[in-house]
């Protein structure tokens, strides 16, 4: 069984593309039931507002059918990828350290795979094989930065500090909108020097901010338009599928706004100036410039624990293996019990003896091929099952 990825990413896709590649939970749960119906057991489904990435282990040939349902679930488009294998988890591993990020090494990334993957173990959508992919690569990528130590660094802290050329922050009317990662990760430059409003759908989840951000002010979703009039800068990020503030929206309004969502929140309009993706782009590229020192040797450090990984899913496959082998035999040693007897005239005290003596010489018959999968690289595991005549559903 072997990991690939089937997806799109901002190195394809411009930013009002990308929104036809967004997953929601909701959907994330649904393209999972239809994976099921593929024979796909396990999956993670990455979702940002850079990537749209579908994960899954595959035992045969089903790539190309993921990728078509990909397509047929969300959009088509030339700029689909997929890899499969070690490719895969290499990718995933460059994706998690932020390498592939618009923002290189950039923070955001691990906390995001890290949700993906907590959000599949507790939909119970993954298994053991790809929990220990994700759960090595976590692990790795906190080693990374580790080594690796940089400052902290995100998209909102570019938006941020693109913004401070624009005016002083401090004593400022600054709505949020949305409470999500990228929509929190603005609090820390802003708070407490300004005065905060903070627009979501709920307000339990204000609730559970307001104990780190106590002085926040919390607005009704449904009112944020009637603040545009009142504040000095207005920041959106939200998972919303279409905008939630249009050209008309800003009529009359003295304010400056930041789009930090994908697709975008703002409709492009003359009425105010927003900072977005694009219009961060040289910053962006000053930022890529100055991080790219170390990103020959974490390529490096990505492909050795690529090997790690491969290691593990090989010895998993192998318990596996050896599992299957093991009930096999067993299997075969009742069957004959059961000929024997039949055909025997056995006491009870024989007929337990006979059944005693055919487990052990049936166990007894795959030590070596047990002895060969322990010590031994297999890569073809269907030869295995083949030999053995170990069905789909014992493997």
């Amino acid at each position: 069984m072997k990991l690939a990825v089937v997806g799109i990413s901002h190195k394809e896709l411009a930013i009002d593309a990308r929104g036809c590649f967004h997953f929601t939970d909701s959907q994330k749960l649904e393209f999972a039931g239809l994976l099921l119906e593929k024979g796909i057991e396990q999956c993670v489904i990455l979702s940002t507002c850079n990537r749209s990435e579908v994960y899954f282990m595959y035992q045969n040939n089903e790539v190309q059918s993921v990728k078509d349902l990909y397509i047929d679930y969300l959009a088509d488009s030339p700029a689909i990828f997929t890899y499969q294998g070690k490719e895969a988890i290499f990718h995933l591993l460059s994706v998690a350290c932020g390498l592939e990020s618009m923002l290189v090494r950039e923070d955001q990334i691990l906390g995001q795979v890290k949700q993906a993957y907590d959000f599949t173990r507790n939909m119970q959508i993954g298994g053991k094989e790809i929990n220990l992919i994700f759960a090595e690569v976590i692990h790795f990528v906190k080693q990374i930065k580790t080594e690796f130590s940089q400052p902290s660094l995100s998209l909102s802290h570019v938006a941020i500090d693109h913004l401070k050329k624009n005016m002083t922050l401090n004593q400022k009317k600054i709505m949020i909108v949305g409470a999500g990662e990228v929509a929190l990760s603005c609090l820390p430059y802003l708070y407490p020097q300004n005065e905060i409003y903070l627009a979501n759908r709920t307000s339990s989840r204000v609730e559970d901010i307001k104990q780190k951000y106590p002085d926040i002010q919390y607005v009704t979703f449904d009112e944020r338009l009637k603040y545009l009039n009142e504040i000095d800068v207005l920041i959106s990020a939200t998972s919303s599928p279409h905008y939630i503030f249009y050209a008309k929206d800003f009529i009359n309004t003295h304010l400056i706004a930041i789009d930090l969502a994908i697709p975008r929140d703002i409709e492009k309009n003359k009425y105010v100036e927003c900072i977005d993706f694009e219009s961060l782009q040289q910053e962006i590229d000053v930022n890529n410039q100055l991080r790219q020192q170390d990103e020959i040797c974490i390529h490096q450090r990505i492909k050795e624990e690529v090997e790690v990984i491969e290691t593990k899913l090989s010895s998993i496959q192998n318990d596996y293996m050896i599992q299957s082998l093991q009930a096999k035999s067993l299997e075969m040693a009742e069957r004959t019990y059961q000929i024997l007897i039949n055909k025997l005239d056995l006491s009870q005290r024989e007929q337990y003896i006979l059944q005693k003596t055919l487990k052990a010489s049936f166990l007894q018959m795959i030590r070596e091929p047990i002895h060969y999968i322990k010590t031994k690289e297999i890569e073809n595991v269907d030869i295995i099952h083949q030999l053995f005549d170990i069905k789909e559903e014992q493997k």
